[in-house]
C-alpha cells in the first residue's frame, strides 16, 4: 500500500495545551490593553460580549457542526459598541487579529509538544507530505505551530475557523486532500479523539490512527480506529506495517 500523505490534528495530539477563557483576569487584562487603543470596555463587559457572540454564531449557523470565528467575533464586538471605541479604522488596522492573538496568550496556561513529535515530523518530512487538519482558529493554529518550531513541516493547513464546520465534516479532511494532491485510500489521519478525528477521517476514505493522550473521546463503539498508538513515535511503525501491504 502507498502511502503518500500524513494528515494530523494539532492540539492534544502534536501540542499539550491547556487553556481557560472563563478567567475573569483574562478579560481584566485584556480590557486593561484595549484602553490603549482607544477600547473602553469593563473586563465583565468583554467577558460577556464574548461568550455571548461565540453562543450566537453557533447557533445561527446552518452546519451540524459549527465552529465561531473569534476574529469576526472581536471585529462584531468593536463594530457594535462604537460608543465605546474611538481607535483606529478596524477594517484597515491589525487590532482584530491582534485582539484575537492577545486573548488567546492570555488564556492559554500551558502549551509544549508533545514527546517525540519534532523527532518524528523531521522524520516523516522527506518521505510524505505532511498537513494538517484541527478545530482551531486562524490567530491561534498559526502562530502556535510557528512558536513550536513545526510549522515549516506541513504542505496544508486546514483550521475549521475558516471554514464555520469543525470536525468531524469531512469537507475538512477533503480539502486537505485536495492541497495536498493525495487521494484518501493513500492517507493517513492521527487525532486523539474517536469522534471529531477518527469518524471524520474513515468517512473521508482515509486510514485512521487514535493516539492515546489524556484528552479526546476514545469511544470504539463511534468508530474503530485502524491503529491505535500511545505517543506520536510509534507512527513510524503504523507507517512501515502499511507500507507493506
Amino acid at each position: 500500500m502507498k502511502i503518500k500523505a500524513v494528515i494530523s490534528d494539532i492540539y492534544t495530539t502534536l501540542i499539550d495545551v491547556r487553556t481557560d477563557e472563563e478567567d475573569k483576569d483574562v478579560y481584566r487584562r485584556l480590557a486593561s490593553y484595549l484602553k490603549y487603543h482607544g477600547v473602553y470596555l469593563s473586563a465583565d463587559e468583554l467577558k460577556w460580549f464574548f461568550f455571548e457572540k461565540k453562543a450566537l454564531q453557533k447557533k445561527q449557523s446552518k452546519e451540524p457542526y459549527p465552529e465561531a470565528d473569534y476574529r469576526r467575533l472581536w471585529y462584531d464586538i468593536l463594530r457594535e459598541n462604537q460608543y465605546a471605541y474611538s481607535g483606529p479604522d478596524i477594517d484597515k488596522s491589525s487590532i482584530v487579529p491582534d485582539i484575537a492573538k492577545l486573548h488567546r496568550a492570555l488564556t492559554v496556561e500551558r502549551i509544549r509538544l508533545y514527546r517525540g513529535v519534532y523527532e518524528t515530523l523531521a522524520g516523516l518530512k522527506p518521505r510524505y507530505r505532511l498537513g494538517i487538519v484541527s478545530d482551531s482558529q486562524v490567530d491561534h493554529a498559526y502562530p502556535e505551530l510557528r512558536m513550536l518550531g513545526i510549522h515549516d513541516f506541513f504542505d496544508a493547513i486546514v483550521v475549521s475557523a475558516e471554514f464555520g464546520f469543525r470536525k468531524p465534516d469531512v469537507r475538512l479532511f477533503s480539502e486537505c486532500l485536495r492541497r495536498l494532491g493525495a487521494r484518501p485510500e493513500e492517507s493517513v489521519y492521527v487525532g486523539n479523539d474517536t469522534m471529531r478525528d477518527i469518524k471524520g477521517a474513515k468517512d473521508a476514505g482515509m486510514v485512521g490512527v487514535l493516539i492515546m493522550t489524556k484528552h479526546g473521546k476514545k469511544d470504539r463503539d463511534i468508530v474503530a480506529p485502524d491503529f491505535t498508538i500511545e505517543y506520536i513515535g510509534q507512527l513510524n511503525e503504523v507507517l512501515g506495517e502499511l507500507e507493506k501491504r
